[in-house]
């Protein structure tokens, strides 16, 4: 497929799609239909799979990105302080109902039990205690504390899945920010110069905090996603947003943490408060779930996802139908095809940029001069230097094209996460703004606007500056 097919492919789609990297879909030839298909970033979960996997299958993405001559991110996701349960020689281990299993510290390959390796998470359990594992579909009470574990029984029999994870719902653990792994795999996304970093239960501003200082030790130049995933992340809520670069509802974990009738609420609150700050949003989890196993989604399913984009969500994500499920191709071409059907129908409320800037200002301008004028606009042309520009214009959801200028590839890749954004790299004539006709000129030579469309322009009084927006303008090709 040629640079114009995929480029035509790409925008007849607003909302992004990110796509889990796993067994079932780690082939050159399974990689380049995704792309295809509508995949904008490649999710890395560094809870499964060794570093060496990883590094190959990121060199292979991007070999595939370069040569269709497409912008595709790389999103590594980190474990964080979330909890994971490891089996004896990583095989299933059998739980019946009502019958006691042991959970321990310690690893015993010869015994059916279960290895937690968080000793914290023994100091805090006692008996009468609830917890569950993996995704909540197994829940245990704590009846007994044993040989430095505990004992507990399942309510249902079931077969407990090496690395699966653990949820203590209203039980504090006093949980690092970071595991010792998370390093290393940071060291790995220093490496690749991956886009996006993705925080697993990110509790508050501090874990962000702490986060960004060990990816500025690596001068990992990435946007930081916080995963919210937990009570005590709802609570921290605006704090979190205000100190993250894009934010991720994972409703796996957050619907075994709060009640689930809540999450639709919460779901639809925190796409309006990230469009509100300008923030991305990724609504993820169990989108297309069914489609792990079968060629077509649910109507639940497929409603779920119209819902998503219709609240506002920068981004769908899928996770075991792209990683291990049997048709990961179709299930990104649901996503399309069902995302493409519903934004124009997206009527979501204008946001109040938060804080007010310049910057906001000029955005706001623009997008009143895009409602005076209507149909006589093609797209929005924004000349960035870091895309903070273009993710404010995305957060107000413009009925038309927003065609990014930058002369930074990195910009281009963290716009893969922005609704409605399409980024194109260019060299910069000179530092002082003169005029559009460069970018406008450089913009229809690549076939992205045409001569005599109007367009309105926004930029800066120099190209090389960050935060210096300030004008705006309707300009025609020439």
């Amino acid at each position: 497929m040629d640079y114009n097919t995929l480029m035509k492919q790409s925008s007849q789609k607003a909302t992004k799609i990110v796509a889990t990297l796993g067994p079932a879909s780690d082939s050159p030839e399974m990689i380049q239909q995704l792309i295809e298909a509508g995949v904008n970033v490649f999710r890395f979960n560094m809870k499964h799979a060794d570093i060496a996997w990883h590094q190959e299958r990121i060199n292979l993405v991007q070999s595939i990105a370069d040569r269709l001559q497409y912008s595709v991110g790389i999103l590594i996701d980190l474990q964080g302080p979330e909890i994971r349960i490891e089996t004896p020689n990583k095989q299933p281990v059998s739980a019946i109902k009502d019958v006691p299993l042991f959970f321990s510290p310690i690893l015993h390959e010869n015994r059916q039990m279960i290895h937690v390796p968080h000793p914290e998470v023994f100091l805090a359990l006692k008996p009468g205690n609830h917890f569950s594992i993996d995704d909540g579909f197994i829940e245990f009470e704590v009846v007994s504390l044993a040989d430095g574990g505990f004992f507990a029984k399942p309510f249902d029999s079931a077969d407990i899945k090496h690395r699966k994870g653990l949820n203590l719902v209203g039980i504090d653990v006093d949980l690092p920010s970071l595991i010792e792994d998370d390093l290393l795999k940071l060291d790995l996304a220093a490496r690749n110069k991956v886009d996006f970093v993705a925080l697993s239960f990110c509790r508050s501003k501090e874990d962000i905090a702490i986060l960004r200082s060990e990816m500025d030790k690596r001068s990992i130049d990435a946007m930081i996603v916080a995963k919210i995933e937990s009570q005590k992340a709802l609570d921290n809520l605006d704090k979190i947003i205000e100190a993250t670069d894009v934010v991720m509802v994972a409703r796996g974990d957050l619907g075994i943490e709060v009640p689930i009738e809540q999450l639709a609420y919460w779901q639809k609150k925190m796409i309006s408060l990230c469009r509100t700050h300008a923030k991305p949003v990724i609504t993820a989890t169990q989108m297309l779930e069914s489609m792990i196993f079968q060629p077509r989604p649910t109507r639940a399913e497929a409603t779920d996802v119209a819902n998503a984009v219709l609240d506002g969500t920068d981004a769908v994500m899928l996770s075991g139908e792209s990683a291990n499920g049997k048709y990961p191709a179709k299930a990104v071409s649901f996503l399309s095809t069902i995302a493409q059907f519903n934004e124009p129908h997206t009527h979501v409320s204008l946001p109040q940029i938060q804080p007010p800037s310049l910057t906001s200002a000029v955005v706001n301008s623009a997008m009143s001069l895009l409602e005076t004028m209507g149909e006589a606009i093609e797209a929005i042309v924004v000349c960035t230097e870091t895309g903070s520009t273009a993710r404010m214009i995305s957060s107000y959801r413009p009925n038309v094209r927003i065609l990014a200028a930058t002369d930074r590839q990195k910009t281009v890749e963290t716009l893969t996460m922005s609704y409605g954004v399409h980024a194109e790299c260019m060299e910069f004539p000179h530092a002082s703004y003169t005029d559009s006709s460069f970018v406008l000129q450089t913009l229809s030579e690549r076939g992205l606007v045409q001569s005599g469309q109007q367009v309105i322009v926004i930029h800066g009084d120099r190209w090389m500056e960050s935060g210096l927006t300030n004008a705006v303008a309707v300009e025609k090709v020439k």
